[in-house]
């Protein structure tokens, strides 16, 4: 089981989803398998990585692929540079380079249900790498070379989705950023090789090196499916079934959509929640299996 070899009691994690950080330890040897710093720095110095595989971080954003690559390739010597510069490299899409990675991946899915993608990050000592930020997903930091300390804050948002009330939509309020510059972290994690951090979606972190030595971790990112997502095949699945009747492709007349509404709408919410009641659960239950194993 992949999710046992991260962390513990993962058959009771999958029944009850924890919304709270867990920190879960290894021997310090135990993720090599997967990567490992020395197999980073030859990508690095070989140039091996094209620009869909990396991006550059430095002072909390990302560097514009300008100003170190031409075309899809970044030039000869520039992210070793990026690196001696105090900057983070994200190498994106893991899954795809290596197979003890895409054997994970897989198995994750699997496991889970849900979508997953697998990133690692190589931040030089004494540097941050994205200061304080929330995601819209749960993540598996699994620290491989190195150590990095994750002061954490609770979620200043409920359940953030990548379309809804994410890092990226809204920021912080400027109520936000005096709390954060000013209250101390409420728990800071401290992650050394064979450390696992299970860090739920919306809590506020901003992680950095400690140490002499340069940081490489996993991030595996398990984007959760939610209750909204469910409904949202229910719904498609009730579509898919009027586009079959002959009385659904019918045309609405123009006074219906334009000056008395109440009508069409009272006659859709009927027969949306009659073709609700009467959908195969069953059936309905394997479709949903199907949609999540589906490759994204």
């Amino acid at each position: 089981m992949a999710l046992a070899a991260l962390i513990d009691d993962a058959e009771r994690f999958l029944d009850a989803w924890p919304t709270t950080p867990h920190l879960f330890h290894r021997p310090p040897d135990s993720f090599r398998s997967l990567l490992t710093r020395q197999e980073v720095d030859d990508l690095i110095d070989h140039d091996c990585l094209g620009l869909r595989n990396v991006a550059l971080l430095k002072e909390n954003r990302p560097v514009e692929p300008f100003r170190y690559a031409d075309g899809d390739t970044p030039r000869r010597g520039a992210l070793r540079r990026h690196l001696e510069g105090g900057g983070t490299l994200s190498l994106r899409q893991l899954e795809r380079l290596k197979p003890s990675l895409a054997v994970l991946h897989r198995e994750l899915v699997t496991e889970t249900g849900y979508a997953v993608h697998v990133n690692a990050y190589y931040t030089p000592a004494g540097a941050h790498g994205l200061k304080y930020h929330y995601d819209p997903y749960l993540t598996l930091i699994v620290q491989l070379s190195g150590s990095k300390a994750w002061p954490t804050h609770r979620p200043f948002v409920a359940n953030p989705v990548r379309g809804h009330l994410s890092f990226h939509q809204l920021g912080f309020t400027a109520e936000q950023r005096r709390y954060l510059e000013h209250a101390a972290p409420e728990e800071t994690y401290t992650l050394r090789p064979g450390d696992v951090l299970w860090l739920p979606r919306g809590y506020v972190h901003s992680p950095y090196t400690v140490g002499g030595e340069p940081s490489l971790h996993l991030t595996i990112a398990l984007k959760e499916r939610t209750w909204h997502w469910v409904a949202e095949q229910l719904t498609d699945a009730v579509l898919d079934r009027a586009l079959r009747d002959p009385a659904m492709r019918a045309a609405v007349a123009p006074a219906e959509i334009t000056s008395a509404p109440d009508r069409a709408v009272r006659e859709m919410r009927a027969y949306l929640v009659g073709a609700l009641l009467t959908l195969d659960q069953v059936a309905m239950a394997g479709l949903i299996r199907e949609a999540a194993l589906r490759p994204e």
